[in-house]
């Protein structure tokens, strides 16, 4: 489950940039004509969008008021989604803490947890709850139409036949609880899921900031609190406020039900009013009540500051930041909405961007604030800009640049190149594939539906670009206008600074104890036994086992027995093996490469990352950086280049060490896109310093903002590292120890020498030497090919690979535990074990006794008791096991869960049902839809054909109980193991284990 912060709702797709699946969308029945009533339900609206080949209907049902959009469009991969808007008045967290109560079990399906419990049970590619700031939705995903109403009637029912019990609500939201549940002298604690979740999100300076920014443009309404929580507010939340809300809010009269796909409409109305809504009556009171007003505009401006801990991963004297916010459009004013985002990207993306010159290449700070973007998921849209990496001296000084970059705009207008260049980009966008664009356009449509504006204009993608185009005919200066007004002339204007406090984990942990001891002072005798009493109750709850037999499944007859196949050509273009990949493209070209880098040596292998992040940004002999973007831009979806380790399927420790070349473009400009590329190859140049500087810098940046949401990911590379030597080669180039280098080097004053080494890896592998390709094009598709051919004539170089992959020697470590202390009030965990190869008769016993030990041990485990947000275990193609926690306040215990999964798989008796449900788990990856650019990556990349593929599902399918009780014994018995730890200080843990120590605040 997740919650939808600022941060993540500004970049998830929105309608105006979405891509889409080549289809063909039928005339709709004429059953579903406008006013006609069907199944409860009436026509309010039918419109085909041609932009995206698809049939928008609007609904409403008669009797609740419910509204209902369905997406007609020949697309397998079908979603279903149920909304409300929740608009909370307080920072208690609880519409987050509902979405979560809410799946724990409901009238139907009165089981713990059905929600967790289906994700074994469906072949859904997608399942969800996320909470916005002002809605909350339960979206899922399947191409499988029993699956389909199997989940709709989970999911309907969660919504609105809800159980809300108290223990549930004390395990997700909060609760006073002994440490030791079972001593009733240890001290009471606050603990909760959702609770750790928050005090998690408030790790991170880049969410506090993001947040706070948010409350404060938007101070009046829903916006100005935080709706996912604040730990400081969460324990003022009660059980009866929680159900007085449910009852209150999650009314079908404040519903909004989406479906997309091929499957037929008239069955999920006839399912939604059978089942739930033919009984219901309407309540207008309700959306009137929740309905979220324009902010009043401001007088003057505002300015705000807020504080955040220091991070290790930054130098202290950048660690700053400053942002200037001013409020725009209606987000119901679509046109205006669509013509303010161009003018956002205008102003913001790309070394041509007015932004991006006058404040990311002076190298004041080290990358655009937080903030910076256009939101347009609020009820008023708003756009901030700014930079992080500041040092606190020079915020006057952004301030002053801000102003004379406006007025600069306004006084000299807008390059028309750059406006059409991102006119091209909507246009390739729309062409470009995917296999989830039912969601994605859920994504996109749902802020405006919740705030009733016309969600079916808003996919008209090219009526919007022709009224632009029509504007900036007749008023040239139309941008600029819209300048003056929103940005020079807007009174709304947020001026905000953060800034670390030396002592500001030390206070978060004060209030913590502050809050614990109010909590604790009036409590009788009776109320501590009474606490005592709660805590047994719920952890025999979770212990005890659960009937899962009114849950709905699929079952492994319903899958398909065999592997699609993929079209291939095999050719060799100027002696260099292409793969070309015939797919209904939709007029796209798609073009990868694979340039094997093991003969670099040792010292240029490290900076590989850093070469591929810049080399397609620096420019070349002809052409500078900003000239050399807008071409990109022009013709291409972005060229990138991104350096991979890849495990071989069949050999253990050997690996492909690689730069992957990455574009698209519409097939008119494919001579471009090549032209473009063999620019790159040819006349790159790494002189330019001061450019260098910059793109350093936001790389640096990039990374240490990343660790605290990717806590684990970090932490399982760190542990796969201690005992597998190309997970090893990972970690140095892409773990917290490439963090550490990007630091290092962002600090170096004289970047010569590193520009020096840039350079020598581009003349070692920007060459056919060790060059492979791959096509994917629309069938009979010759311009592509020829495009290609031109390229590889053009560039040097002559293939010469023996043997893609090299072996890696195992390295003894006597060092297998690894704690990185980082000012976090919460922890990742991970362990690491030795496994096997891909197509090893172990590999798939392994990989189902995973899916097993993620939601029968350690989701209850770890996550149930100990207050965890998550925890999972993992086998890679590296052959590493892999366990985690997320966002953890209890590693010791969590260690413990990891070290005890033999003892409790030889306890535990394993059913059938339960072998059948982790299978079913793991063909939801196997089985996920792919875009049509996508399916010859296995091939391609990881030398998998459709034999290794079928082999790999047969034995899944052939792993028998007896199989999943001698892996365990035999690799999770191994104390050839590795252990890593992200997060605070914690010396209890290091007791009797040899644990490496990195304090990256004494760095």
């Amino acid at each position: 489950m997740l919650r939808l912060s600022k941060v993540l709702n500004k970049h998830s797709a929105n309608i105006r940039n979405l891509s889409i699946l080549r289809t063909k969308t039928p005339k709709y029945d004429t059953v579903f004509e406008v006013g006609r009533e069907i199944e409860g339900f009436v026509v309010k609206e039918v419109r085909p969008i041609a932009d995206f080949q698809l049939t928008a209907l609007r609904l409403e049902h008669q009797k609740s008021g419910a509204d209902y959009l369905h997406i007609d469009r020949n697309d397998t991969n079908n979603v279903f989604s149920v909304a409300f808007r929740t608009t909370p008045k307080q920072s208690n967290g609880l519409p987050h803490i509902l979405e979560h109560t809410t799946l724990c079990g409901s009238k139907k399906f009165p089981c713990r947890d059905p929600f967790f419990k289906m994700l074994n049970r469906s072949m859904a590619n997608f399942m969800n709850a996320m909470t916005a700031p002002d809605y909350t939705f339960y979206p899922f995903c399947t191409e499988n139409q029993s699956d389909y109403y199997n989940l709709m009637s989970v999911y309907l029912d969660a919504v609105f036949n809800p159980m809300l019990r108290e223990s549930d609500f004390r395990q997700e939201g909060w609760r006073l609880e002994h440490k030791d549940v079972e001593d009733k002298n240890s001290p009471i604690e606050i603990k909760g899921v959702v609770y750790n979740e928050m005090k998690g999100v408030y790790s991170d300076n880049q969410q506090i900031y993001n947040e706070h920014f948010l409350n404060n443009i938007l101070p009046s309404n829903t916006y100005g609190i935080n709706s996912g929580g604040d730990p400081n507010v969460i324990p003022s939340l009660t059980h009866s406020d929680l159900v007085a809300f449910h009852h209150r809010y999650y009314h079908p009269s404040n519903s909004r039900f989406y479906s997309y796909g091929n499957f037929n409409l008239g069955n999920h109305l006839k399912f939604l009013n059978d089942t739930f809504l033919k009984d219901c009556l309407t309540d207008l009171s309700i959306k009137q009540e929740t309905k979220v007003p324009n902010e009043k505009r401001w007088t003057k401006s505002k300015r705000a500051h807020v504080a955040c801990r220091e991070d290790p991963m930054v130098p202290k004297d950048k660690q700053s930041s400053l942002s200037i916010g001013t409020l725009w459009s209606d987000i119901t004013n679509t046109q205006e909405t669509f013509e303010l985002a161009i003018l956002s990207r205008l102003l913001l993306n790309g070394p041509n961007a007015k932004f991006y010159k006058t404040l990311i290449e002076p190298n004041i700070g080290t990358d655009f604030s937080a903030a910076t973007g256009f939101t347009d998921q609020t009820r008023d849209t708003f756009f901030a800009v700014g930079l992080q990496g500041l040092n606190i001296s020079d915020f006057e000084r952004v301030e002053s640049i801000y102003e004379d970059t406006i007025k600069s705009v306004i006084k000299e207008g807008f390059d028309n190149r750059d406006i059409d260049n991102i006119l091209h980009s909507v246009e390739l966008s729309m062409r470009h594939q995917t296999s989830n664009f039912g969601l994605q356009l859920l994504y996109g449509t749902l802020p405006i539906w919740n705030h009733d504006g016309n969600i079916l204009d808003s996919m008209c993608v090219s009526e919007k670009i022709d009224e632009f185009k029509k504007k900036l005919s007749n008023q040239p200066n139309y941008l600029q206008s819209l300048v003056d007004k929103y940005l020079l002339n807007n009174n709304h204007k947020l001026v905000m600074t953060m800034s670390p406090e030396n002592n500001f984990e030390e206070s978060r942990k004060e209030n913590e104890d502050k809050l614990l001891k109010e909590k604790l002072a009036p409590l009788t005798d009776a109320d501590k036994e009474n606490i005592y009493r709660q805590g047994l109750d719920l952890r025999k709850q979770q212990d005890a086992t659960q009937d899962v037999t009114c849950l709905p499944s699929l079952s492994l007859n319903d899958l398909k027995k065999t592997t699609d196949s993929v079209p291939l050509i095999r050719e060799n273009i100027n002696n260099t093996p292409v793969f070309i990949f015939p797919q209904p493209t939709n007029q796209v070209t798609y073009f990868r490469s694979l340039i094997n880098t093991s003969h670099l040596s040792d010292d240029l292998k490290t900076l590989i990352p850093l070469f591929s992040n810049v080399v397609t940004r620096m420019g070349t002999r002809s052409m500078d950086f900003r000239q050399f973007d807008q071409l990109v831009r022009k013709s291409t979806g972005g060229l990138q280049m991104s350096q991979s380790i890849i495990d071989s399927p069949t050999n253990l420790f050997n690996m492909k060490e690689s730069v992957i070349l990455n574009s698209h473009c519409l097939d008119k400009n494919v001579d471009e896109m090549f032209d473009l590329w063999k620019q790159i190859f040819t006349e790159v140049t790494f002189e330019d310093e001061n450019r260098f500087k910059t793109l350093l810098q936001e790389e640096a940046s990039s990374l240490a903002n990343s660790i605290s949401g990717s806590g684990h990911m970090y932490a399982m590379l760190c542990a796969t590292a201690g005992i597998n030597p190309i997970d090893a080669q990972r970690e140095t180039y892409g773990g917290l120890q490439y963090v550490s280098t990007m630091k290092k080097i962002a600090q170096i004053d004289d970047l010569t020498s590193i520009l020096k080494k840039l350079e020598e890896i581009g003349a070692k592998i920007l060459n056919k030497n060790t060059m492979k390709c791959s096509l994917t094009v629309v069938e009979n598709n010759s311009t592509a090919i020829k495009g290609l051919e031109s390229f590889l004539n053009t560039i040097p170089g002559n293939w010469n690979q023996l043997n893609e992959y090299n072996k890696i020697d195992k390295q003894d470590n006597n060092v297998k535990c690894f704690h990185h202390v980082l000012p976090f009030s919460v922890n990742y965990c991970a362990k690491a074990l030795p496994g096997v190869h891909y197509v090893h008769k172990d590999f798939a016993p392994l990989k189902v006794l995973c899916k097993y030990l993620s939601s029968k041990y350690l989701l209850p485990t770890v996550r149930e008791k100990n207050g965890a947000y998550g925890s999972g275990a993992s086998l890679s193609m590296s052959g590493s096991i892999q366990m985690f926690s997320y966002r953890d306040p209890k590693p010791i215990e969590t260690f413990e869960a990891f070290d005890g999964v033999c003892n409790w798989v030889n306890n535990k008796k394993i059913t059938i049902e339960e072998l059948n449900e982790a299978k079913l788990a793991i063909f939801q990856g196997i089985d996920h839809p792919v875009a049509p650019m996508s399916k010859g990556n296995a091939l391609f990349f990881n030398d998998m054909d459709q034999q290794i593929k079928q082999e790999h599902r047969n034995q899944i399918m052939n792993v028998k109980i007896e199989d999943l009780l001698s892996v365990a014994n035999l690799y999770f018995s191994n104390t050839n193991f590795s252990k890593a730890l992200i997060g605070p200080a914690n010396n209890d843990i290091h007791s009797g284990t040899n644990w490496n120590v990195t304090n990256h605040e004494d760095l």
